[in-house]
């Protein structure tokens, strides 16, 4: 049973096994060092009648003396190499965590609350370390001190150890009760637990929405009710220790009450050395111990084995895009050209395919537009040239080689990719830059800045590039997001360039500047890009227009105006629609 708990722990306690094995050695010599005490004291009582001499009780004085400072000096040894181990184990496990994390794909975290994720990380991880550390500890150190100790008393007096321990099967009748419901319900308060950060995360997160609508009174309440909740859980907790707990002191005080009686009566009929009694009754009272650490180690376990249970739920997550077995390892890199063959798309858990028998070339170099109302898949086509989602095996070809055969990190390294809603780190400007290309020079990087529009904003920057703008970019305007988004791509010098809706935030002119600007840097670079905004795109190359998931229309800006058909009507508004706004200026 013991081993079936500590299971998930074995691969990180191994490589600390050496120091582990110090530790529990050491604490086996504080235990013995212990133990010996009552018995020393048996040997000294016994003695007494005998009127030793001083230097008889000086040299029993001695061998105390002795005992007592091994005892100190191996329990400094367990503490130094069982409770560093577990340090180390929370340190690997945390690692291990965020590797884990950084190997899974975008439709997993789209599943997942990152407040319970951090939750998982954090208040989960700590109780996993105080297992390892001070739960095995209890747990060896109760296991040995009840052998022993039990062992050692019936040595002395078998008969009356069997009495003294009558009531102790009342403790099985404790654990089959209890254990089971103490550990569902630390289970239970380590997800609530995730509710409340969850909650903090994401009021954090969304605070200029919450000021905006006025509604810091409405989240303060219900982070209070989600408080008060955590302390009816926590409590539910408690009043189980308040019966177990008690109810195993209670078991070794009616042990010593039996003892003091039966033993009492042995010493007074001489069945029974006093030596002996003080003895017997040295060990009984050691195993106080064992019983109040067995409540609390089991407070230890069932938190740990619950909060271990939530972090191997991450850890048995696996990515849905890998690269596959046939992967092609000498595939270091491919042409820029990209080919969909009858290509179908549906979302993970969903029925309704969002792109439909895609048949579509573009060639190297090519600057593609890709338009559409809101919902016909324009972003979905976007997103599965990185393989941000997984395809059908033959469907996506990018340089002559499907998708599926090139491995992940050539395929990605070579692909810019701005997304509508880009993210930038907490960090200065220069580091959000060059984050996918950190040996990047000056030159390069002002150039990409020039490119993607940002210097005139520069200015304004109080340190320039190296001014932090904050998580999130909070500091900076939606323009200014994409923008540094874009150079971050642009530094890149990809093989292909994705721009999903990367101008959304910028007024026409600007784009229009930015677009002139790129159309010279990405010579010789595939460039598709997605818009909303068809004014924007009537110089590119090629323009197709999505509806309903289907390629409906396909031409130049001219071809696509001349067929008369939904581009050329939307474009008509648009174009209308920008006349009357400068009118109305």
């Amino acid at each position: 049973m013991i081993l079936e708990k500590i299971k998930p722990y074995l691969p990180y306690m191994r490589k600390y096994r050496r120091e582990m094995t110090i530790g529990i050695v050491a604490l086996l010599f504080a235990d013995l060092a212990g133990l010996s005490i009552p018995w020393l004291l048996k040997m000294v009582v016994d003695e007494l009648p005998n009127n030793p001499s001083d230097s008889d009780l000086l040299g029993f004085g001695g061998v105390l003396f002795a005992v007592a400072t091994v005892q100190a000096l191996s329990r400094f040894g367990w503490r130094q190499y069982l409770f560093g181990p577990s340090r180390k184990v929370e340190f690997d496990i945390s690692n291990h965590l965020f590797s884990h994390f950084l190997s899974l794909d975008k439709s997993w975290f789209q599943k997942q609350k990152i407040g319970d994720l951090m939750s998982r990380a954090t208040n989960d991880l700590r109780a996993v370390r105080d297992f390892v550390g001070l739960g095995l500890l209890i747990l060896v150190d109760c296991a040995v001190i009840i052998v022993s100790c039990v062992g050692l008393m019936l040595w002395i007096n078998p008969s009356l150890t069997l009495v003294v321990l009558i009531p102790l099967p009342a403790l099985s009748f404790l654990f089959l009760k209890y254990l089971p419901e103490i550990g569902r319900r630390h289970e239970i308060v380590q997800k609530h637990l995730s509710k409340i950060t969850s909650h903090v995360q994401e009021n954090l997160s969304g605070i200029r929405v919450i000021h905006a609508f006025v509604q810091e009174e409405t989240e303060k309440k219900k982070f209070d009710e989600l408080n008060r909740e955590y302390i009816h859980k926590n409590l539910s907790v408690t009043r189980l220790f308040g019966i177990f707990t008690p109810s195993l002191t209670l078991t070794v005080g009616v042990a010593a009450m039996i003892f003091l009686w039966v033993g009492g009566e042995a010493v007074i009929a001489k069945e029974m050395s006093l030596g002996s009694f003080v003895a017997f009754n040295g060990y009984l009272l050691m195993l106080s111990w064992p019983m109040m650490g067995i409540g609390y180690v089991v407070n230890l376990t069932q938190k740990g084995q619950a909060a271990m249970g939530r972090i191997q739920e991450i850890f048995l997550a696996r990515p849905g895009i890998v690269d596959d077995k046939k992967t092609v390892n000498s595939i270091d890199e491919f042409r820029g050209d990209i080919e969909f063959r009858d290509l179908c798309f549906a979302y993970p858990e969903t029925d309704k395919s969002s792109l439909k028998n895609i048949q579509l070339k573009i060639p190297s170099g090519q600057i593609l537009a890709v338009v559409g109302v809101i919902g016909s898949g324009k972003s979905t086509l976007a997103q599965l040239i990185p393989r941000l989602y997984e395809v059908n095996e033959d469907t996506l070809f990018i340089g002559g080689h499907s998708i599926r055969r090139i491995p992940l990190s050539v395929l990605r390294k070579n692909i810019g990719y701005v997304d509508q809603e880009p993210y930038l780190f907490s960090a200065t400007l220069r580091e959000n830059i060059i984050f996918g290309r950190d040996e990047a020079s000056n030159d390069v990087v002002d150039d990409v800045v020039k490119k993607s529009g940002l210097l005139a904003d520069l200015n304004r920057f109080p340190n320039g590039l190296e001014t932090i703008i904050g998580e999130r970019g909070v500091s900076l305007s939606g323009g200014q997001i994409q923008r540094v988004a874009l150079a971050r791509s642009l530094l890149l010098s990809p093989k292909i360039l994705v721009l999903d809706d990367a101008f959304s935030s910028l007024d026409a002119e600007t784009e229009d500047n930015i677009l002139k600007n790129i159309r010279e840097f990405t010579s010789g670079i595939t460039t598709v890009m997605v818009s909303h905004r068809l004014t924007a795109v009537r110089k590119a190359d090629r323009i197709i227009l999505i509806n309903d998931g289907q390629i409906v229309e396909d031409g130049t800006h001219d071809e696509l105006l001349h067929l008369n058909g939904k581009y050329a009507q939307t474009y008509k508004n648009q174009a209308l629609a920008m006349e009357m706004e400068i009118t109305l200026q």
